[in-house]
């Protein structure tokens, strides 16, 4: 016992030195650079991050509607750029504000005068080498489109609309050159038009309140059913590649239960003994005596409480996005001003107290409570008890013919409900205990033994950092099961993933030439909700899930393969799941980054994107049904994660409702044979036969 409380003891003063020392860091510079905010950001990203690689975010929606360019500029300026909150501020000041570097960290310029909407959000060029913009070269004109910087003078995000070929349906007897001088105004589309959306990973990590869906203009087309029967089904499981991992349930449903179960108490207590809202308004509370009187204090410390907290919070939030004391007030002053404020709602004073008190201790009133006091204890023990046997016993005998009973209020009922809850928690934390226990040894494995030692041709190359894009056509997933019978040895999760190893054979079969195909490949596998893309409350990483690494096998895609991938895939959930935990602790609350030294965090993730060149994401929702905020149809959505560090391409594989694309994200140096990816990727998922 003794070495492991020394070890605790270490690992808490290694936490207290790294968070100081990068304290004092972003302390000194703040002096140094007083115009700049220096970025506090411990994402991963943001440590491998450079000027030339950076992490830009890509994403391309294809909107069916005609392009009203102007409509769409003016919607970003007042949904975004020109937003402001209740107080005045600005809602989103880093959208405004250039990102610059100094002494190898990230800060923001406060300084956002010279911001112009226009640089932003721009209209693209009608034609591509000569040709109208269509669907037929749209993969080419957006992957050159993605190969540019953005200005580093600029705000590092931008919007580009790109109307296609119909736009000129509307514009005959009209030259060339006087097509190209055309004003946003008259453009305008019969069909469809593209938008692709390019934002740094900082300005989504460091706005708190900014949401993918706002700088995308999206929401859910249609109503969002209230219950997911999905969720409490087998059919996802079976068919998505986002189960990788099987997360605890039980414990947090345990959790979630109990909560309601404390919230619907409190709501209760304050219903009894104090219900201030009425159809005309506030109403004062009387105090008669000392049970209101404590329950009173009772609901105004809680409240003061939840103030201080909210209070508390948002100063530091307004401290963290403008770099400033926005108020003179202390935190005793705060606390002093929100206790006045309950208690002069309910007009508390200490006369009405010492009343209170008094009228409860005349002798009247306590001959009266004594009296209701025994009156219902005899009630409930002699006269009610045959009545509560008989609920008890129909209680059982609900559960023991039905299952289930709906006399919640007994106690066989309360056992019923809290007794399968307890013991699957205790179960679930028993295994996870286990998973504790075994994981220095699993992660070792996994990370350091397992991996491939092969070379590659991806490990040979020197990149440049800038990206380019390809991208399959929409695969319709229902044909997909109708040609082949999946079962639970061939699930279509990992037909699709055997379909991707085929396709990156054959890219590695393209320069055999310079290094042998690989017979297996090291990737990381990661899962992104449709929620991403929709949600604009809540935590932003609560769609997000975390990573595991996945050996895959090279090989012609066969029903061997699906077979072989099958097995990975069950190896992975049952020796990966601290991995997958620790990841997902680092996403939502930056973990791993907190305990480690900026070296060598910045070290051990070279060495890993080294070893692990190719990134897999799968984007999954249960329908493809999105819509922007102007109320055109999306009819799709692709997202574009930048590859970085040493990891060199990046595979996102869209499953939305019952269609499956594939978007690949690569340097510049694998081109142009990255779109062999998708197009191989196509014709395997269309062809194959198992």
């Amino acid at each position: 016992m003794f070495p492991n409380c020394l070890l605790s003891v270490a690992d808490g003063d290694i936490v207290l030195c790294v968070h100081y020392s990068d304290e004092l860091v972003n302390y000194v510079l703040s002096i140094k650079y007083p115009t700049l905010t220096i970025s506090k950001s411990k994402k991963i990203r943001t440590f491998v991050d450079t000027p030339r690689n950076a992490g830009i975010f890509h994403f391309l929606l294809q909107i069916k509607g005609q392009c009203d360019f102007e409509q769409i500029r003016q919607y970003y300026a007042d949904n975004l750029t020109d937003a402001r909150d209740k107080a005045g501020y600005l809602r989103f000041p880093k959208l405004r504000q250039k990102l610059v570097t100094c002494w190898g960290h990230y800060a923001w310029v406060n300084d956002n005068s010279s911001f112009n909407i226009n640089n932003h959000v721009v209209l693209s060029a009608r034609t591509y080498r000569g040709r109208p913009v269509s669907d037929s070269n749209i993969q080419d004109f957006v992957s050159e489109l993605a190969t540019k910087y953005i200005p580093s003078d600029l705000p590092q995000w931008q919007v580009i609309i790109i109307p296609t070929a119909t736009t000129a349906s509307n514009t005959t007897n009209t030259t060339e050159a006087e097509n190209e001088n055309m004003t946003a105004a008259t453009q305008t589309m019969a069909d469809h038009y593209y938008v692709l959306v390019k934002v740094h990973h900082l300005i989504i990590a460091e706005e708190e309140d900014l949401h993918i869906s706002e700088i995308l203009m999206l929401q859910e087309n249609g109503r969002k059913p209230i219950i997911d029967i999905d969720q409490y089904g087998g059919r996802r499981k079976s068919q998505a590649l986002s189960y990788f991992v099987r997360e605890p349930v039980h414990i947090r449903r345990l959790l979630q239960h109990i909560a309601a179960q404390i919230v619907n108490a409190w709501n209760a207590f304050i219903y009894e003994f104090e219900s201030l809202e009425t159809p005309d308004g506030y109403r004062p509370v009387h105090i008669t005596n000392v049970t209101q009187l404590l329950s009173v204090l009772l609901i105004v410390s809680v409240n003061v409480c939840i103030d201080y907290w909210r209070t508390m919070q948002l100063r530091q939030k307004l401290q963290r996005r403008y770099n400033v004391q926005k108020d003179n007030y202390g935190r005793l002053r705060i606390f002093t001003m929100l206790l006045m404020k309950e208690i002069e709602r309910r007009n508390l004073s200490w006369q009405s107290a010492w009343m209170s008190i008094c009228t409860s201790w005349h002798p009247t009133n306590i001959v009266k409570t004594w009296t209701k006091f025994l009156w219902r204890l005899n009630i409930n023990n002699t006269i009610l008890l045959p009545y509560r046997i008989y609920c008890e016993l129909m209680a059982i005998r609900e559960l023991i013919f039905r299952g289930q009973t709906h006399l919640t209020h007994t106690h066989v009922g309360r056992i019923s409900i809290y007794l399968p809850m307890l013991l699957y928690a205790q179960i679930e934390f028993l295994k996870i205990c286990y998973e504790i226990f075994k994981a220095p040894v699993n992660i070792y494995e996994e990370l350091f033994v397992k991996p491939s030692k092969e070379a590659n041709i991806l490990q040979l190359k020197s990149y440049s950092g800038r990206k380019i894009v390809s991208f399959s056509k929409s695969i319709n997933a229902a044909e997909l099961r109708q040609r082949h019978n999946f079962d639970a040895t061939t699930c279509e999760s990992d037909f699709i993933l055997a379909c991707l190893a085929g396709a990156l054979r054959d890219y590695f079969a393209v320069h055999s030439s310079q290094a042998p195909v690989p017979q297996v490949l090291n990737t990381t596998c990661r899962t992104i909700a449709k929620g991403y893309f929709t949600e604009n409350t809540g935590n932003k990483a609560e769609n997000i899930g975390g990573v595991v690494f996945l050996q895959l096998p090279l090989q012609a895609p066969s029903r061997e393969l699906v077979h072989k991938v099958h097995t990975i895939v069950e190896d992975i959930r049952r020796k990966q799941i601290m991995i997958y935990l620790a990841s997902l602790g680092q996403t939502r609350f930056d973990l791993l980054t907190a305990l480690l030294p900026r070296v060598l965090t910045k070290v051990c993730l070279n060495f890993f994107s080294h070893n692990f060149p190719v990134t897999i994401t799968e984007i999954h929702g249960a329908t493809s049904d999105f819509e922007t905020l102007w109320g055109h149809v999306v009819e799709d959505v692709l997202l574009f994660r930048p590859p970085q560090s040493k990891t060199c391409l990046s595979l996102n594989i869209h499953r939305f409702g019952d269609r499956y694309r594939l978007a690949i994200m690569a340097d510049t140096q694998l081109g142009p044979d990255h779109s062999q990816i998708s197009r191989a990727f196509e014709n395997y998922i269309e062809t194959l036969q198992l």
